[in-house]
């Protein structure tokens, strides 16, 4: 009887596995072929030849933004919209570090949450997501430097939750 209600157990506790991955990869299926599809488009239409990772930017449009190399390997940044792809070598632009250190000039204080390549007002920049203590709470800002020079583009200061 022991036996039963043990093997019992362990088939219900294999269904339920189961059924959670099926599960997992059901939710997550269309993501990773948006993904897939956006390394295809970029790998097909320009110089990059690796692929080191696919980051979403969302903003006015989506984009999927894909960081690579090419065939000799110099870094590259790609931006996907819609099937069209726009792609830059790193060294043709300010680097993400250049950019952290600019938000860190702004205030010491500042705590750099993200920094991610964007669009803003068709221009190709640098997102970044920081917060500071104001009045005794966590204030969130975006700031956002173009890609090409460097110049700050915009601040957005985010209300208190």
């Amino acid at each position: 009887m022991g036996k039963k209600i043990m093997y019992s157990l362990i088939a219900v506790l294999l269904l339920i596995v189961v059924a959670l991955v099926f599960f997992y990869r059901t939710i997550h299926s269309a993501e990773w072929a948006d993904r897939a599809a956006a390394i295809e488009t970029v790998t097909a239409s320009t110089y990059m030849r690796t692929i080191d990772k696919v980051e979403n930017f969302v903003g006015e449009d989506s984009y999927r933004i894909v960081f690579g190399k090419d065939g000799e390997g110099k870094p590259a940044i790609a931006w996907v919209h819609e099937g069209e792809v726009h792609m830059e070598y790193e060294t043709a632009g300010v680097t993400e570090s250049w950019v952290r250190e600019q938000v860190m000039k702004q205030q010491e204080n500042n705590d750099i949450l993200r920094v991610m390549p964007g669009v803003l007002n068709e221009a190709y920049v640098w997102e970044v997501l920081y917060k500071r203590k104001e009045d005794g709470m966590d204030r969130y800002y975006y700031t956002y430097y173009r890609f090409d020079n460097g110049l700050e583009v915009d601040t957005w200061k985010m209300l208190p939750l």
